[in-house]
């Protein structure tokens, strides 16, 4: 495979995609709730947003380590790349310029502007393997992923790191070639490193790709280097490697001013926290599974499960299409190497490596698709291809490129349809093979995550609450309480009891999970009844239940804990504090 040159139509193409994307996906923000990871990060980015912005002030000691805490220490399982975007976002464009309306739009925006970069990316990759027909039809592929248009609407990590790891893996395929692009694939590493850990593995991954493409060199022409003034693929891969060694160090280390004090004892601890990551329960075909080993089967059929149906048909074609090209790649001579390198073990080892990782029998497994969501940007890449191979072969000959991408929108738009339908919800998305989310029920597939529909509740609450209500916010923080409230989503009367409260509430939310249950259990045991009052429904399958106690309680007085979260927040109401305690400082980053 050769790859194809890009010029200014395809990068003005993909710019017109990646605003598309953007578009669409603060026009739904408003349908989609708040899960818990999001309201620590809205909280973490401020304060790191808060730090970034005492640069321009002169009388800030920015540079002292009280600083620095007051700015980082809070939330520092993760890097801080994406909390200082979704702060500055939402002090800039929210509160000093008044761009954004919505704090909470303004807090992701940056989510969003990366998962449009995604879009554009898969187009530019299709492209340049195939053909601006392939790229179109690949990147609608991937905009219209239910799920992972789903996800690409929070403040959180999983989508930003998707981008980087394109973005990476990109620059290396031009780097197989190119020095300047050596040095571009190290800043890229490092952007990924400041983002979330699942870069680690790519790396490794790459090296792969480039010691496959050496050992051709070698097996071809019986030397490791290149004759001359000439360069061969160990002189790539040495810039390469480089390159990612140093700047992708030098960008993790100096983007993160929590690790500018204590650097070898701070590093141990945070590569410690995500070895020995917690494990939180994932009901999957009629199993709660609380402990590894995990089955190892479980990335592949989710994925089966929740990708549309004519994108894996479409995939499947394309995967086919590239299991030719790669055998006939190995077998093929040194002219092919020099020129473009092997762009197909490339594209195989950053579709597998994302799921491969996952299905590992002691990797945590909650969370569904968006731990692997990394992969799919390149299975979408693949139905690109499919579609321009299946019109081919149905007519026996090639056909306009306008031809091929209005094909592929007509297969894609079901899915389309789907990713609109389920916007709000994308968590209960699954496809026509396991019937839906009411299979998908009756299979006990996973439907809910962290409080992410307790939006599809505020109207009903507003609507029937009493002046004043005391609400036990089921599977959601403090912080998402609040969020509500500032965007006018919830009525101000209303009060916050805290987790495990529902014995001091009036009313209750409850997110449908089967390790749950006993939640559910308390509410009905506060209220003296077993039936909610109204509730959030996908096919016929509750999300989410309204219960109203027929008597309201006395609130005590130390249930009323503040923002930001603290032990009252996420521990239960026990104790008031006006700061995050040191020992649970991590607790949304346990969710990731």
């Amino acid at each position: 495979m050769t790859l194809h040159p890009l010029d200014r139509r395809d990068w003005a193409l993909a710019a017109l995609l990646a605003l598309l994307t953007c578009g669409l996906l603060m026009s739904t923000s408003a349908d989609v709730g708040i899960p818990r990871d999001e309201s620590f990060y809205l909280y973490a980015g401020d304060r790191a947003a808060d730090w970034w912005l005492g640069l321009f002030d002169p009388s800030t000691p920015s540079f002292t380590r009280k600083a620095v805490e007051a700015g980082f220490g809070y939330n520092h399982e993760h890097p801080v790349l994406m909390k200082s975007l979704f702060g500055l976002s939402h002090r800039i464009l929210h509160d000093q310029l008044g761009w954004i309306s919505s704090p909470l739009l303004s807090y992701r925006l940056p989510s969003m502007v990366m998962w449009g970069l995604t879009i554009a990316l898969t187009y530019l990759i299709g492209r340049a393997l195939q053909s601006r027909a392939a790229g179109v039809v690949g990147a609608l592929a991937l905009l219209c992923l239910p799920r992972a248009y789903f996800h690409a609407h929070f403040a959180c990590f999983d989508v930003p790191v998707t981008f980087t790891w394109v973005l990476t893996a990109f620059c290396a395929l031009r780097a197989l070639r190119s020095r300047r692009w050596a040095v571009a694939s190290g800043v890229a590493l490092g952007l990924g490193f400041a983002t979330k850990l699942n870069t680690f593995f790519l790396p490794f991954a790459l090296f792969f790709v480039f010691a496959y493409d050496a050992w051709r060199y070698r097996r071809e022409t019986g030397a490791w280097r290149a004759a001359g003034e000439a360069r061969g693929p160990l002189t790539y891969m040495a810039w390469t490697a480089g390159s990612m060694l140093l700047l992708g160090a030098v960008v993790f280390f100096a983007h993160w001013p929590w690790l500018w004090w204590d650097t070898v004892a701070r590093l141990r601890e945070y590569i410690a926290f995500h070895a020995r990551h917690v494990h939180y329960p994932v009901d999957y075909l009629g199993t709660l599974w609380y402990d590894p080993p995990f089955p190892m089967h479980f990335p592949f059929v989710m994925t089966l499960t929740t990708v549309p149906v004519a994108t894996l048909l479409l995939g499947g074609i394309g995967l086919w299409v590239l299991v030719g090209r790669t055998v006939a790649r190995h077998k093929g001579g040194v002219d092919a190497l020099r020129s473009t390198g092997p762009v197909e073990v490339w594209f195989w080892v950053n579709l597998a490596v994302p799921i491969l990782v996952i299905a590992a029998p002691h990797t945590p497994i909650f969370g569904g698709i968006k731990h692997w969501l990394p992969s799919m940007p390149f299975f979408a890449v693949a139905a690109g291809l499919g579609a321009e191979r299946a019109l081919h072969g149905l007519l026996g000959r090639t056909v306009a490129p306008a031809w091929t991408v209005l094909a592929g929108a007509v297969l894609l738009l079901p899915a389309g349809v789907a990713t609109a339908r389920y916007a709000p919800m994308g968590e209960a998305y699954y496809n026509e093979l396991v019937g839906g989310p009411a299979g998908a029920a009756e299979l006990r597939l996973p439907r809910n995550f962290w409080g992410y529909i307790t939006q599809g509740g505020l109207d009903a609450l507003n609507a029937r609450a009493e002046p004043n209500a005391l609400a036990f916010w089921h599977d959601a923080t403090r912080g998402s309480f609040d969020a509500y409230k500032a965007e006018g989503a919830l009525r101000k009367d209303i009060k916050y009891t805290g987790d495990w409260t529902a014995a001091h509430s009036d009313w209750g939310l409850y997110h449908d999970q089967r390790d749950k249950h006993w939640e559910e259990l308390d509410l009905w045991r506060a209220y003296g009844t077993d039936w909610p009052v109204d509730g959030v429904f996908v096919d016929g399958v509750q999300l989410l239940g309204l219960y109203h106690r027929p008597s309201a309680p006395t609130m005590p007085a130390s249930l009323t804990p503040p923002w930001p979260p603290g032990r009252a927040t996420d521990g239960g109401a026990a104790e008031a504090v006006s700061a995050p305690p040191a020992a649970e400082q991590g607790q949304g980053e346990q969710r990731e």
